[in-house]
């Protein structure tokens, strides 16, 4: 089977709900310190409608030279792209299909918090920039979700969840070539010359898909990793 829509797509808004119990689950604030959760939970309320998660992505298919680090993504209407994907190759080498991916918790959360450090309320800039991780990390779900879907209704299995500049060896400045295949201004996301996304909460990804692999659920590359049982940076 062939995924035939290869097109880019926005989500120019995804709706996502952000709870007291997501960001104190992330602070692991103590009983013995009740004016942080106070501070915490004053920090959500105020922003609870400010954050506008949105994504771009796209349907591609890929090959690989079974020799090296690249790997090769093909949209129909377009030139190929070649990227070197470093050790995160190995996570590709079931892959005929991909889904390519930007997504950002939006500008607003970051300004607060630029604002709020402005004005001296450092522990309020500090819960805004986990509260727009936490949107990330809700959106990055939908993203997997749609990857999950497109292989279930393939015949298909996924791999893990791969982003240039992460710690499984596909190096920051591959993001520039993978953002080509993106209208990232359609959800007001620029790429700087040092390849990194501005707003700085926003993510690029890529997840593989075929019949070659037995995982119905994207995972991360963490799991070959062997601090991955204690490591305060793992992924899903």
């Amino acid at each position: 089977m062939k995924i035939t829509d290869t097109q880019p797509r926005v989500l120019a808004h995804i709706e996502i709900d952000v709870t007291f119990q997501d960001l104190a689950s992330k602070i692991k604030t103590s009983g013995t310190r009740p004016e942080i959760a106070d501070t915490a939970k004053r920090t959500l309320d105020k922003v609870k409608t400010m954050w506008q998660p949105a994504a771009v992505y796209r349907w591609v298919e890929f090959q690989q030279n079974q020799t090296d680090t690249m790997g090769r993504i093909i949209p129909n209407s377009d030139s190929p792209v070649d990227i070197d994907f470093g050790y995160s190759i190995r996570f590709l080498r079931h892959a005929t299909h991909a889904l390519v991916s930007v997504y950002t918790a939006g500008r607003e959360l970051e300004q607060a918090s630029k604002k709020a450090v402005g004005e001296g309320e450092f522990l309020e800039a500090y819960f805004l920039d986990i509260i727009g991780l936490i949107v990330l990390d809700k959106a990055g779900d939908r993203i997997r979700q749609f990857a999950e879907q497109k292989a279930a209704e393939s015949g298909w299995g996924v791999g893990p969840f791969l982003s240039p500049g992460s710690v499984h060896g596909w190096e920051l400045e591959n993001q520039t070539e993978l953002c080509t295949l993106l209208p990232l201004e359609k959800i007001d996301v620029s790429i700087q010359d040092n390849a990194v996304l501005s707003p700085f909460t926003t993510v690029s990804c890529l997840i593989g898909l075929g019949d070659g692999y037995d995982e119905v659920k994207v995972g991360s590359a963490c799991q070959v990793c062997s601090k991955n049982h204690d490591c305060q940076m793992k992924l899903h």
